[in-house]
């Protein structure tokens, strides 16, 4: 199948993957995607990357609009638009969902915003870890979407 992907350390999309119209999450915040199109046998390339309202233009921006593989680094948590026309002719285009995640380091705990139930996406694999304001605590949603609150005991 042919169409654009995209490859970061938490999350990793093979040529198999790829669409020519695919949405994606699973990506962080901050940490760099590097974007490439399957298949790869082709001689030009012209990217083009919308971001999530409030994004810094000078941050969240391709690397390059004209090379096989360009990256950028998504400085908000959102949905990214990344587009590419091939060869003059064929366009791909790929929503990436970056989601926010934040640590503390004075306390060595894992802070976590409040977020409802239906602000979380399901992961394309395993689980979102999350405070969950729904659930009035920590909660977690799986690929399939199914919610459920962490319990202590």
């Amino acid at each position: 199948m042919a169409g654009i992907y995209g490859v970061s350390s938490t999350k990793t999309m093979t040529s198999g993957a790829t669409a020519a119209d695919q949405a994606v999450t699973g990506y962080v915040r901050n940490e760099r995607i590097t974007l490439g199109v399957s298949p790869a046998a082709s001689s030009s390339y012209l990217w083009t990357l919308s971001t999530p309202s409030g994004s810094s233009a000078n941050k969240a921006r391709l690397t390059a609009s004209d090379v096989a593989a360009p990256a950028f680094v998504p400085d908000l948590g959102g949905t990214y638009v990344v587009t590419c026309q091939v060869d003059g002719a064929t366009t791909y285009v790929l929503r990436l969902t970056a989601l926010d995640v934040a640590v503390s380091e004075s306390v060595e705990a894992l802070r976590m915003l409040p977020r409802t139930d239906a602000q979380v996406t399901a992961p394309s694999a395993g689980v979102v870890l999350y405070y969950s304001s729904t659930q009035t605590g920590l909660a977690f949603k799986t690929s399939t979407g199914a919610v459920r609150k962490v319990s202590f005991t």
